[in-house]
């Protein structure tokens, strides 16, 4: 009898713990890398077992049985063809962080306005308020926007916030994170670490643009337009400040380093996972490179190559052709060049990055800086070469250049023989090879891939969906408050005060005193 009831114990205890979640999984943000990074947790996540409805701007043709991909059409189509929306990302690289913040707040809350006109959008207003969804996840650099809805219409279930960013400052209104501005350069301004005082003062009033943007423009901004949907919606405040955790792509190995709020769990890399056998005319023409290696050219999925202007292209063919030594690997998206190719220069209109930069042929990658870009080269120990446009890119080479890893280029103002000259230079100093391989080894090191941890915490929140241990009293406080300003400003009023005081007074004393010699020297007189 004892066995028995052992045996039912252990049943239940196993049934608990791999029942399958029903998961809502909203990811609006309008970006391909994003939507690759949130693929992996998302299949992962499936492959546990757990059920997930996907709604997004983005879909796969043969997901596996238990994703079901619902998609607001044609966002990109609408937010691209915006004439308000900054899209000429060489013209963005020459902007403020100012005003690179103050567009990133825009694009938010018109991406919400976009995603609540979508027919995919409304369908997720026609589930029945008791569909019984376990869990919400959503990447939250699109704002709370769908997500807060589906929140509060299907009886306020447990919320993760992920993203592929890795900008701490972009959690402010989710964890009250603070902002060390004297530390770390915001991830919108182009600086180092080693920040003069001019460049903390900018850091600073950046930093405090960011956190007043967020509470006084995105979330009522956000609160307008999702009322026009629901007017019953909570203040978007409360569903940010209910968030259990945020899953952040970031990793104190591989960028400047700030402390993070307990809820804020690192999983920077968690979309590299183990390369899959290259494409047969890919893996011989590897095979045939010589034994310099091979280079890998891509600028990613936002700033294409053959849209950087016939100049620049005749200038990386021609800096190309003058190193015949490499085999160039280069992500061209069209079949039109302005002139011929050299024979050790081959295009593709889509590249595998991360299997190829996992072989050791491939020995150098120049890059727009991407984040995702830049984790799976120091991942597979691959030094780089950065043109970066805008955001966070120069951020991240300007971190590669600190750690001896890479070199950073001007994509606006590219020059055939300083690009000749900086491949010569990565290629044949081992010193950056030697230093992205450390790098790579410190980064690999850890218990359990990042995959895994994201998905040992989401589960964690399943377990524990009513925990508020996590959470901190920060994202309630008033930014005027967090700061201590409330403390500071009186404390120094007051300072100022005293020393006005003693000033007066010793200068009143010193006037006495002069006074009185004046008057004895007259009566001597």
């Amino acid at each position: 009898m004892a066995s028995a009831a052992l045996l039912v114990l252990l049943l239940g205890c196993f049934s608990s713990v791999t029942l399958g979640a029903n998961i809502l999984y909203v990811n609006t943000v309008a970006s391909p890398s994003h939507f690759g990074w949130n693929r992996a947790l998302m299949y992962e996540l499936a492959s546990r077992g757990h059920n997930l409805t996907v709604f997004g701007v983005d879909s796969e043709p043969n997901p596996p049985p238990n994703v079901t991909f619902i998609v607001m059409e044609d966002v990109y189509k609408t937010l691209y063809s915006d004439p308000n929306m900054h899209t000429d990302f060489l013209e963005m690289s020459k902007i403020s962080p100012f005003s690179m913040t103050l567009l990133f707040n825009e694009f938010v809350v018109g991406v919400c306005e976009i995603v609540l006109k979508t027919e995919g959008a409304k369908r997720l207003q026609s589930y029945p308020p008791d569909f019984g969804f376990d869990l919400i996840i959503h990447d939250y650099l699109s704002g709370p926007c769908l997500a807060a809805l589906a929140h509060h219409r299907f009886g306020k279930p447990p919320v993760v916030a992920v993203t592929a960013y890795h900008g701490l400052s972009t959690t402010l209104s989710i964890t009250g994170a603070y902002q060390y501005s004297a530390l770390v350069p915001n991830h919108a301004y182009d600086a180092t670490e080693d920040m003069s005082y001019t460049q903390r003062f900018i850091n600073l009033l950046v930093n405090l643009e960011e956190e007043l943007l967020q509470r006084y423009s995105m979330i009522p901004g956000s609160n307008r337009l999702l009322r026009t949907i629901d007017p019953t919606l909570p203040d978007v405040a409360e569903f940010n400040a209910n968030t259990k955790l945020v899953l952040l792509n970031a990793n104190p190995i591989i960028q400047y380093t700030e402390p993070f709020m307990p809820n804020v769990i690192p999983v920077g890399g968690l979309q590299i996972i183990k390369p899959k056998p290259l494409p047969a005319d890919l893996a011989q023409l590897l095979e045939r490179a010589g034994p310099a290696g091979v280079i890998l050219f891509s600028l990613g999925t936002n700033v294409r190559s053959d849209s950087l202007g016939e100049a620049r292209i005749l200038a990386i063919i021609g800096a190309m052709e003058a190193l015949p030594e490499y085999t160039f690997l280069w992500k061209f998206e069209t079949e039109t060049l302005p002139r011929k190719l050299p024979a050790n220069v081959h295009v593709r209109k889509w590249l595998p990055q991360n299997d190829l930069l996992a072989q050791p042929a491939v020995r150098l990658f120049i890059t727009h800086s991407g984040l995702l870009s830049t984790q799976e080269a120091i991942w597979h120990g691959v030094p780089v070469i950065g043109f970066p446009v805008f955001a966070d890119q120069f951020k991240n080479i300007n971190y590669c250049m600190a750690r001896g890893v890479g070199r950073r280029l001007s994509i606006e103002h590219l020059n055939q023989q300083e690009l000749i000259d900086t491949i010569r230079e990565v290629m044949t100093n081992e010193s950056y090879r030697t230093n992205i391989k450390r790098m790579s080894s410190l980064f690999r090191d850890q218990p359990e891939h990042p995959l895994d941890r994201a998905v040992w915490w989401i589960e964690w929140v399943l377990r524990h969906p009513d925990s508020t241990e996590l959470l901190t009293h920060g994202s309630r406080l008033n930014w005027f408050v967090k700061y201590s300003y409330d403390v500071l400003i009186p404390l120094f009023a007051a300072i100022a005060l005293v020393c006005h005081g003693l000033f007066f007074l010793v200068r009143r004393l010193l006037c006495r005193r002069t006074v009185r010699k004046a008057s004895g020297k007259q009566k001597r007189s």
